[in-house]
């Protein structure tokens, strides 16, 4: 019997993290001939349905409850009720594969059986494949679009802020418009940030710029347990405004982002190398 991944969208970290080891899971069972099947249900970006809520599905999603008890982000239930259940469902799903079991398989594929450059150019068309919106969240979108105006050719930022900082070391704003001063004449950007103040910064040192921005006044840096307990309309806003900046900076020249965080792994895959590290020369998966 072939054997199968039920991989848990939406556990407990960003959206962007959840969408890349989304995609790296499904590229590792491509490569290993392994049937992918969706667990979202419970995704802490979802309404009520999960990944359908603002996407279109893209193959079998179970809706099983106990997934979101067992199948959990990086590792097994080590005792009590989630164990026994956990024990009872794979005794009884021999050939069924959860979350943790391939964790570390997907997330090291780069070492194990590709290069980084070949990772990020086979994951390019599953991105393509799974990351369409569905027509409600399409048509959120483009009106947020459509409400500011930005002409091309242009560029994009992705300056990073927030929890962030508990990771890595933020960049100041002058090391994004340095590297792009480096590469191209275009002085006409859009920029995505979660935090205002890098919006405010980057204006004042760089009057001779054209920056725009979906980025509202009041956001001071992303949290991602602030988050976590947001309204529901509060989250759909941020969602659908976090989505139309991502398709700016996915139409841009070029885009200046940092490797180190999610988004910048994503553009990677999306824009190859049209997205231009600021902290690292080469996309990789950290």
């Amino acid at each position: 019997m072939k054997q199968k991944l039920i991989f848990h969208v939406g556990h407990s970290v960003g959206f962007y993290s959840e969408l890349n080891n989304m995609i790296l899971a499904i590229l590792y069972c491509q490569r290993h001939n392994i049937d992918f099947e969706l667990y979202s249900k419970d995704a802490n970006f979802g309404q009520g349905k999960g990944w359908t809520d603002f996407f279109l599905p893209f193959c079998k999603e179970t809706k099983w409850d106990g997934h979101h008890y067992i199948n959990q982000r990086y590792e097994n239930p080590k005792g009590g009720k989630r164990k026994l259940l956990m024990d009872f469902y794979k005794f009884t799903h021999p050939h069924t594969y959860l979350t943790p079991d391939l964790w570390n398989d997907f997330r090291h594929i780069d070492l194990t059986e590709m290069s980084s450059k070949e990772v990020r150019d086979a994951t390019k068309p599953i991105v393509n494949e799974i990351y369409r919106f569905n027509k409600q969240t399409q048509a959120e979108i483009e009106d947020l679009m459509n409400s500011i105006n930005i002409d091309e050719p242009y560029i994009g930022f992705h300056i990073r802020g927030g929890d962030k900082c508990t990771e890595t070391n933020l960049l100041n704003v002058n090391a994004y418009i340095d590297k792009a001063e480096s590469l191209t004449t275009l002085r006409k950007a859009f920029v995505s940030s979660d935090d205002y103040r890098n919006i405010e910064l980057i204006r004042e040192l760089y009057p001779y710029w054209s920056f725009v921005t979906l980025t509202e006044e009041d956001s001071h840096g992303y949290q991602q347990n602030k988050y976590n307990i947001s309204s529901a309309d509060k989250k759909h806003h941020n969602l659908i405004n976090m989505f139309a900046s991502m398709e700016y900076l996915r139409k841009a020249e070029l885009t200046f982002c940092t490797f180190s965080s999610n988004v910048g792994l994503f553009l990677g895959m999306c824009m190859g190398d049209k997205a231009i590290g600021v902290d690292f020369k080469k996309w990789m998966i950290w």
